[in-house]
């Protein structure tokens, strides 16, 4: 008899790194055959890392003076006030984006898995790049290995190519599925240079057959996509580095899933839905 479907508790303690390897697997098995439930990791992953980007601030500012008690008043009472103070504004602030993040990230998960348009594929692969990249303990569901291009290739229906390394002293650490488009799961593969940056490959078929693309680049508040589409196949890199760096992983990438091409995507182009930051 197949498991049950993991409930929302098992699902929060996946996502926060506190489930034994063996329910994780499970939770694991779950998402790679069920789109939906995908989803709702992805979602969790982004509510807790816009959680972390808002509320760690915080920690280092200084009390306001307003919030300041008479010297004379007990050290006591001061704390209770402080950490009530504190507890309050946290607790409102998080609720709040608390709720945004899971509202976007699930209604941009499930739209980007639905959605036609090239733009809704960047959107999914700088979406999979935020959620993942930061990471610690488990940023790649496979490490690399010959493992790895087996899995995927099997899942995805076609040969995976993930070398082992990119120009500039970016190095392969593994990669997961992840939903893409209706029963159609997604790749992405993660590279690490000297550093510590990372970079991320997405792929994933495209709603109808497109004509190749020239290479095009997308910048969203500091992040950087460069992505082309060969016909029915879209493929994004995104990552933090500069855009020479970037387009020189890109360019290697591209030769290697087309060995047989003459020339490569001409140009490097910005979109005119590139234009402004991507929300």
């Amino acid at each position: 008899m197949n498991p049950a479907r993991p409930d929302r508790d098992t699902l929060m303690a996946y996502v926060d790194g506190q489930l034994a390897p063996a329910r994780c697997a499970e939770v694991e098995r779950w998402a790679a055959q069920d789109s939906a439930f995908a989803a709702e990791i992805v979602a969790l992953r982004a509510q807790n890392q816009a959680l972390r980007n808002a509320l760690d601030p915080l920690l280092d500012e200084p009390v306001p003076a307003r919030l300041l008690l008479q010297r004379e008043r007990p050290a006591r009472s001061w704390a209770r006030v402080a950490s009530m103070a504190l507890w309050l504004g946290a607790s409102a602030l998080a609720g709040s984006l608390a709720t945004r993040a899971v509202m976007l990230g699930q209604e941009n998960v499930v739209a980007q898995a639905q959605g036609e348009g090239t733009m809704n594929f960047v959107r999914q692969a700088e979406l999979a790049y935020a959620v993942y990249t930061p990471d610690v303990r488990r940023p790649v569901e496979v490490r690399n290995g010959a493992d790895l291009t087996t899995w995927l290739s099997r899942r995805l229906q076609r040969p995976i190519v993930a070398p082992d390394a990119l120009p500039g002293g970016l190095v392969l650490m593994g990669g997961r599925l992840l939903p893409g488009m209706p029963g159609k799961p997604a790749a992405q593969l993660m590279y690490q240079d000297a550093q510590g940056r990372r970079i991320t490959v997405f792929l994933r078929a495209m709603a109808k057959p497109t004509a190749e693309t020239a290479f095009r680049i997308v910048d969203n508040h500091g992040t950087t996509t460069f992505y082309w589409v060969d016909h029915n196949w879209g493929y994004a890199l995104t990552g933090e580095l500069s855009r020479a760096q970037m387009l020189d992983a890109a360019r290697a990438l591209y030769l290697r899933y087309a060995p047989h091409a003459t020339h490569e995507p001409a140009g490097v182009e910005a979109p005119a839905a590139a234009k402004r930051p991507l929300s």
